[in-house]
């Protein structure tokens, strides 16, 4: 087997090409930045170019893009991706997404089966995957180990949300309807609300508010859904850490400080392969506060916390709890009382602590280890 495939700075690459070599699949890479995912003359030649060039079973790619859909459709050559994003974020996807040389896999289950409902058949669910070995291979010194060890730890972004700039030319009334869903969704786990409540009647209202207000925006579902789920995200993160960091020791990797966030350390941006394994190892407690738009599927963020031999304290996700068992691979919270409850239970048990730590690593090395996921995708691939 010989894959074509397609790299852009995605995390997932540098292991998913080492499980390919490991599996014995032939694989030829080329590296490629979309400007726009939808238009892109340039690449439709150069890429139907390099296709020519070598014989080729499928191409892949982390994440969906539409512009290697139609090359390959014309080339009558499978396409494979595998999406680490939620929600997949491309525009006018319809498009393209119903080629039959697609095989689309999303790690959400819910985003998978909304696809399929609305007849593309070809979109899959697959959870996410680690690599054990590259893992267990990085060693860290004893300075490295003082400065990493933390009581909790948050590797990620606060985000930084379009909604307020968006709600700013919205009637007081329909502005206060959104800032209740908002507060709705941030009291909830488990549910999602925007699907439902923010409708295209609503999408109509907005946009005729803007058009009134002289506003030059044209909002659609999709967009406000994303930037509210953000705007969430953005607010429970913060609210989260400043709580716990009122009591506990918490140190925050990300790219900027935030002026709300008095107590908390503030370390920085950190890299995937090396430096964020030693955090996840080093930290007696692991955070992950999934992005909304996140709806069932098990955040790579958790994987790769279990993974490391880390202690994963998570906000509730379907598939997390059920694939692993709570209270005994992992620990979930239902709102923020109860994450700042279960932080300080955790921390004072450090025998139960590691135990739980020592059983979602055993269950991640048996059935998210990324050989196992790899031959789904390839199997349901026909390959």
């Amino acid at each position: 087997m010989k894959l074509f495939v397609l790299q852009w700075n995605a995390y997932t690459y540098t292991d998913i090409l080492a499980t390919f070599k490991q599996l014995g699949i032939h694989y030829h890479t080329e590296n490629y930045y979309f400007k726009d995912k939808n238009s892109d003359s340039f690449f439709l030649d150069w890429f139907s170019q390099k296709l020519k060039e070598s014989t080729y079973d499928a191409v892949f790619s982390v994440n969906y893009f539409p512009l290697i859909a139609e090359v390959c459709y014309h080339a009558h050559i499978k396409y494979l991706s595998w999406s680490y994003d939620c929600p997949l974020n491309v525009p006018n996807i319809e498009q393209t997404l119903g080629y039959e040389t697609n095989h689309v896999f999303l790690f959400d289950r819910i985003q998978a089966l909304s696809y399929q409902k609305r007849g593309f058949s070809q979109v899959y669910h697959l959870p996410l995957a680690v690599n054990i070995d590259r893992l267990a291979n990085i060693k860290t010194t004893a300075q490295e180990i003082t400065h990493y060890s933390a009581d909790i730890s948050f590797v990620g972004n606060l985000y930084q949300s379009t909604y307020p700039a968006l709600s700013a030319s919205m009637s007081d009334y329909t502005k206060g309807f959104l800032d209740a869903l908002v507060e709705m969704q941030l009291q909830i786990y488990g549910q999602y609300l925007f699907d439902n409540l923010i409708t295209d009647q609503l999408i109509h209202t907005i946009n005729t508010e803007y058009h009134n207000n002289g506003t030059n925006i044209q909002l659609n579902k999709e967009q406000l859904i994303y930037s509210l789920a953000t705007f969430v995200t953005h607010k429970e993160r913060l609210i989260l850490l400043d709580s716990l960091s009122q009591r506990h020791q918490v140190h925050l990797y990300t790219k900027e400080k935030h002026p709300l966030l008095t107590s908390t350390v503030f370390k920085g941006p950190i890299s995937y392969l090396d430096a964020m394994p030693k955090v996840f190892k080093h930290s007696k407690i692991n955070l992950n506060i999934s992005v909304k738009n996140t709806q069932s599927g098990i955040p790579l963020r958790a994987l790769d916390i279990m993974g490391c031999q880390g202690f994963l304290l998570s906000n509730y996700q379907p598939e997390l709890a059920e694939y692993f068992v709570p209270d005994k691979d992992f620990v979930y919270y239902t709102d923020m009382n109860d994450a700042l409850e279960k932080a300080t239970f955790y921390l004072k048990n450090d025998t139960l602590r590691t135990q739980i730590a020592q059983s979602g690593y055993q269950r991640v090395k048996a059935h998210f280890n990324y050989s196992s996921q790899i031959k789904k995708l390839l199997n349901n691939a026909g390959l």
